[in-house]
């Protein structure tokens, strides 16, 4: 893998300096038919200076190419029909790499497609329908039905990876705070890279980065498509989205049971079932435990 990624940083360095004109490094000698194949798109391009858009496509294009001739194993996308719209899929070895929403404009599936190249620097081939069982397993997964657990996070970096596999635990209906997946992972001070590594979650709808929230909580943003699709997909799932907002405006934080003496995110389905005449509000655990009260086991408040 190493090698690969080394291979593919020394070409990535070649095409950047062939497209700025500048004289090719030494190593470019190893990519001496995919840079002939650069240099005649580059002349071909009717532009005195590439856009990014001519870049991302070229170095998607030959990267692509490079794999291809490294034998990597082939990436295959198709587009499923999912209760909350279209989802472009795309999976290798029958395991789920990347997936977005998609719509009807052919520049939205066509933008997936350079997402994916650019990402995994992997051929791609369409499929006008993928395997039967991740359709199956990725319509269930966003109906509620069964979680989907046929995902490769392998090539991601191993923070990311943490992030990513425990945000995958926070239940359907249910919200926690940037600050609670850092705690998890045993990282607390690392809520901030929590936040960036769920911002380029390569999988959002399946692994479930739309039900972690702000400190204060406010929704945030959404890989799958920001806070408007975020709160359309939370509220599909159940979450009480206009009693939490509220509660959050009142600086609520948790809520705690008065007979249990029990403190629960507001969003946990114990705290959910407590009767209103026994809600009791706390801006912070620490308030909480200094009238008696601790934490849920279900939702394990930080």
């Amino acid at each position: 893998m190493a090698t690969r990624s080394s291979t593919a940083a020394r070409f990535a360095a070649a095409t950047d300096a062939l497209l700025r004109g500048e004289p090719l490094p030494d190593s470019a000698d190893a990519f001496a038919a995919e840079l002939a194949l650069a240099a005649r798109l580059r002349a071909g391009a009717s532009i005195g200076i590439p856009d990014p858009a001519f870049v991302d496509d070229l170095r998607g294009e030959l990267l692509t190419r490079l794999r291809a001739r490294e034998g990597v194993a082939r990436v295959r996308y198709a587009v499923v029909e999912t209760d909350l719209g279209p989802l472009a899929v795309a999976y290798r070895d029958g395991r789920v790499l990347y997936c977005n929403a998609v719509t009807a404009d052919p520049s939205s599936l066509a933008a997936f497609v350079r997402a994916v190249t650019r990402t995994l620097g992997a051929p791609l081939e369409r499929e006008e329908e993928p395997p039967a069982v991740i359709a199956r397993g990725v319509r269930d997964h966003i109906a509620g039905r069964r979680r989907f657990q046929a995902v490769d996070l392998s090539w991601l970096p191993p923070f990311q990876r943490r992030v990513l596999e425990k945000t995958a635990e926070i239940p359907r209906g249910e919200v926690r705070p940037y600050a609670w997946v850092a705690r998890e992972i045993g990282a607390p001070g690392a809520v901030r890279a929590v936040g960036t590594a769920l911002a380029h979650n390569p999988i959002p709808f399946i692994i479930p980065c739309h039900r972690v929230v702000r400190a204060d909580g406010s929704l945030g943003e959404y890989s799958g498509g920001g806070p408007a699709v975020k709160a359309r997909v939370l509220a599909y799932e159940g979450v009480p989205l206009a009693e939490l907002l509220a509660a959050a405006r009142r600086g609520e934080r948790l809520r705690g049971c008065r007979t249990t003496r029990i403190v629960c995110y507001p969003a946990c389905r114990a705290a959910r079932r407590v009767r209103p005449e026994n809600v009791v509000p706390f801006a912070s655990l620490a308030e909480a435990q200094r009238l008696g009260y601790r934490p849920c086991t279900l939702c394990r408040p930080a």
